[in-house]
């Protein structure tokens, strides 16, 4: 059994969102890693956030221990601390673990609770990402090993509501699966239902279809190998490396 301090699945890969004209800083808190950029240096609030969120998941966690096991959704006790509650209504959009929607969960409740003091703000955990911002932004999608790893951007317009993008990489030739969603938590459910389909043996059209019929995805990028399946009203471009561009 993994440790208690382990609470959540780790993707040690995340997309890069460059915002222009922001402060870039990284909280650590155990495995937890809080990628930041705002409008000022706020982690001295963000690692406050993220010690608090810990906690209160590591508290569940040992008093309910099945949660950390469990490979569906399944009853949440209604003491059950705000963001496990959260977790718990994004796995059962599709029916995944739990805990495959608590680094997302992480990355929406710290991202809310910077919003007061940055009204520009993105938080990521890994590769989920809980984005503010009412300027246009390129996301560059995470897909190792296939031609277009860091060179396939996201081009996202304006947008004046909160939302989040989460990229899960499935392995056996699927190579990035990205959806976006009306935040971070709900984006890694959808992303990993759609992986383990793709692994299990589901066709490209079938989880594109999926998706389709999802009403929460408002947008969907698959990678595998040097196929490419799109859903969503959003540009998707293709970019020659650029060894002088850096994420601010």
């Amino acid at each position: 059994m993994s440790a208690v301090q382990n609470i959540y699945e780790i993707k040690d890969y995340r997309n890069r969102i460059p915002l222009p004209n922001s402060v870039s800083f990284s909280v650590d808190v155990r495995e937890t890693n809080i990628h930041v950029q705002a409008k000022a240096d706020l982690s001295a609030k963000a690692k406050e956030a993220v010690f608090r969120y810990r906690y209160q998941i590591e508290e569940y966690l040992r008093q309910h221990p099945a949660l950390r096991e469990t490979q569906t959704p399944i009853q949440i006790y209604s003491s059950a601390p705000e963001i496990v509650r959260y977790c718990d209504l994004a796995s059962r959009n599709t029916g995944v673990a739990p805990m495959s929607c608590m680094s997302g969960a992480m990355a929406d409740f710290v991202g809310r609770d910077l919003e007061s003091a940055s009204d520009t703000v993105i938080v990521s955990s890994g590769a989920d990402s809980f984005i503010h911002s009412s300027n246009p932004l390129d996301v560059y999608l995470h897909s190792q090993g296939s031609p277009f790893h860091d060179r396939l951007v996201l081009r996202l317009d304006k947008f004046k509501n909160v939302f989040g993008i989460s990229t899960y990489v499935p392995g056996r030739g699927i190579h990035a699966v990205t959806v976006l969603s009306r935040s971070a938590g709900w984006a890694a459910s959808f992303a990993k239902d759609l992986g383990m389909r793709l692994v299990s043996g589901e066709s490209l059209k079938s989880a594109l279809n999926r998706a389709e019929a999802y009403s929460d995805v408002g947008g969907l990028v698959i990678i595998a190998g040097s196929k490419i399946v799109v859903g969503g009203a959003f540009s998707l471009v293709s970019v020659k490396e650029d060894r002088h561009e850096t994420e601010s």
